[in-house]
């Protein structure tokens, strides 16, 4: 069973945590304004992710500078081998 994790915390944190714990393989789901994107982590560099997008509309690979987007950050969730978490972007 995977351990499971929610919590508020600033998009500083948010950016900081993604570059941090988020691997190649994991799962993410960012909720970027109004937009949500699902996919499989391909690369994550310096803040710069690349997702295999997994959207019923949009598919296939793109990149996402999260350090640059970090205002219109409403969530993620982060979901790996061994634990989901979910953070919840709150004002800084």
């Amino acid at each position: 069973m995977k351990k499971e994790e929610s919590r508020s915390v600033t998009c500083d944190e948010i950016c900081e945590y993604l570059e941090k714990e988020v691997k190649p393989g994991d799962i993410i789901r960012l909720s970027l304004g109004r937009c949500y994107i699902p996919g499989i982590v391909i690369t994550n560099n310096e803040g710069v992710i690349q997702l295999d997008v997994q959207g019923d509309i949009i598919k296939g690979p793109t990149c996402i500078d999260v350090v640059k987007s970090k205002d219109f950050i409403v969530e993620i969730e982060h979901e790996c081998v061994d634990k989901k978490c979910t953070l919840e972007a709150k004002d800084d």
